[in-house]
């Protein structure tokens, strides 16, 4: 067994007592990103992929944080929350007593280097096209403020500018008032969904409610996980043509530097 395969199949036993605590607390999710194109395309992982992302609905994102908090055992899960324990607006769901050292990973200590699962949330948005455009823009303006307090690293010197530029955020009500924008609709109905949190264009991370909808099960490696809806409609706004696979030199390891699996 490679040590690629090995992870996943770590990645996999974390995933598993996820699923298990959503279903206990009837708490809907789906794949998110790569992971959806992976059981669409796979029926299980990117052969190439490291790792495993989830997304869910504000609501569900509240309640799932509130359960793991309550019932994931603390001796083998450590709940790195997004804004709390580290300055990035989405979770990971560690495994302790592994390692895995992820490129500009942010942690305190051994226990938090665990192999992970990333939680990313849905925010609501309007239906009008200026304000989703202001809602993303002020929740990228966020992503900037919390990358630079991550201390990420980075050769582009757009990004470098845009980092520098957050510096206003320093101000509690400055970085508040930007929080509320960014999140305005949530708690309301709405007929827009967005994942503005994730590094992705504009055009791609507003969605139909619908398109996420009821999950829809399929085959993920030897169980069956939640995919969206539409996921077609999804994975197409995204991504393009998900079905085509990328050029060789492309398909490599996005994360992982260093590993040790512990007793798993």
């Amino acid at each position: 067994m490679t040590e690629l395969r090995h992870l996943q199949l770590v990645i996999m036993h974390i995933m598993k007592d996820i699923d298990d605590l959503c279903r206990r607390n009837n708490i809907d999710y789906y794949l998110n990103g790569g992971s959806a194109i992976g059981a669409v395309r796979h029926k299980g992982f990117i052969p190439w992929d490291d790792d495993l992302d989830i997304m869910m609905t504000y609501d569900n994102y509240e309640r799932f944080i509130k359960a793991c908090r309550e019932q994931l055992d603390p001796e083998k899960y450590y709940v790195q929350e997004g804004l709390k324990d580290w300055p990035l607006n989405y979770t990971k769901i560690k495994l302790i007593g592994t390692c895995f050292d992820e490129r500009e990973a942010y942690v305190k200590d051994e226990r938090q280097r665990g192999i992970f699962i990333d939680v990313f949330k849905l925010d609501n948005t309007s239906g009008n096209r200026l304000m989703q455009f202001w809602q993303y823009a002020c929740a990228k303006y966020r992503v900037c403020y919390l990358m630079s307090k991550r201390s990420y690293k980075s050769a582009n010197w757009k990004k470098k500018l845009f980092m520098a530029s957050a510096f206003p955020l320093n101000i509690p009500f400055v970085r508040r008032f930007f929080e509320r924008q960014s999140e305005r609709y949530n708690g309301k109905q709405t007929e827009y969904i967005a994942s503005f949190y994730e590094s992705k264009r504009f055009k791609k991370c507003i969605f139909r409610r619908e398109v996420f909808g009821t999950p829809k099960r399929v085959q993920f490696e030897d169980t069956m996980l939640p995919v969206q809806a539409d996921y077609h409609s999804y994975l197409t706004t995204s991504f393009g043509d998900y079905m085509q696979l990328p050029p060789e030199e492309e398909r490599q390891l996005k994360h992982l530097t260093r590993i040790d699996f512990g007793k798993y």
